[in-house]
């Protein structure tokens, strides 16, 4: 019989099943030889998949990533970064690429920019979009796992994205929406186990994600939204009292647990606003909310908008 997994290994897929976003855009840039890319857009959070030539990621002033074919890199943040295969390359920003003529296919664009020595794969999200998951906003800004120190399942999804990016002979961008969230799903999952991982020296990470003793309540809010959580009731699920969890919590994830809880509940809140268009109310007995009202004020609070107008 195949043994039970530990509770706080449960608890972390709980945790990222709750990872669905939808990418503003798709991509596969081919580079030739030297190259350097600069992306200075803070809106913008990409997720890369690399192929080809050995070359390095620089996010803002961190010192350079060395990266190799099938490594896999997410900044959840966005933030100012440039990839390159050699430093002295003079750097092209976004706009400048653009003037190479992209292929479009749906949400799909190919752009060859003078040669095929490297390519990069992969899908762009809006990074305010992402922020408003807590999970997401308690990562480091730098995600990078390689392909070489990954489990076996890394390499044939990396092939796979990086078929499916292909405008020209492969999958045209069909599925990867789909792919990329479930590649995003898997990489914080490994980040979660600390399988691989690699952060770029002077990126701090939250390291409340990694504690099994906070795992039964971050399990519990991501399961159960609904429920009528409390600091008390948290923190027995944690088999620690109220003043210890919450410092604990605090210290671990920067933010407390009941904001914590707010932000997931607003998350989901408009999740469902924009994929199922339900009447607020209903909405919040779905989340936690007593009323409309309340969810409205919390709504507000985390996103800075009323639920009719963001949505």
């Amino acid at each position: 019989m195949a043994s039970t997994p530990p509770v706080h290994e449960r608890a972390q897929e709980v945790l990222v099943q709750g990872l669905r976003f939808t990418p503003l855009l798709h991509f596969q840039v081919r580079f030739g030889h030297p190259f350097c890319a600069q992306i200075d857009s803070l809106r913008r959070a990409p997720l890369y998949v690399v192929g080809g030539r050995d070359c390095w990621l620089q996010w803002e002033q961190s010192p350079p990533l060395p990266l190799r074919h099938g490594d896999v890199v997410f900044l959840p943040r966005g933030g100012a970064h440039r990839v390159f295969s050699d430093p002295d390359a003079p750097p092209a920003s976004f706009e400048e690429l653009l003037t190479h003529g992209p292929v479009r296919r749906g949400a799909a664009y190919g752009l060859d920019v003078e040669g095929n020595d490297s390519v990069w794969s992969g899908s762009f999200y809006w990074s305010a979009d992402l922020a408003t998951h807590p999970l997401v906003a308690s990562l480091p800004p730098v995600l990078a796992l390689r392909a070489d120190e990954a489990a076996p399942w890394l390499p044939p999804m990396t092939d796979l994205v990086r078929w499916m990016a292909d405008v020209h002979a492969g999958g045209k961008g069909v599925g990867m929406t789909e792919t990329v969230g479930a590649l995003m799903q898997h990489l914080v999952l490994a980040w979660l186990r600390g399988a691989g991982q690699h952060i770029p020296a002077g990126v701090s990470a939250v390291e409340g994600l990694r504690d099994p003793r906070l795992m039964e309540a971050l399990e519990a809010i991501h399961a159960r939204p609904e429920f009528p959580w409390t600091l008390d009731n948290l923190a027995a699920r944690c088999h620690m009292g109220r003043t210890a969890f919450a410092t604990r919590f605090q210290a671990q994830m920067s933010m407390p647990p009941m904001r914590y809880l707010m932000q997931w509940r607003v998350h989901l809140a408009a999740r469902m606003l924009r994929e199922q268009r339900l009447p607020l109310q209903q909405v919040a007995d779905a989340v936690g909310y007593s009323t409309g009202a309340i969810l409205a004020r919390a709504y507000k609070r985390i996103l800075g908008v009323a639920p009719s107008l963001h949505e």
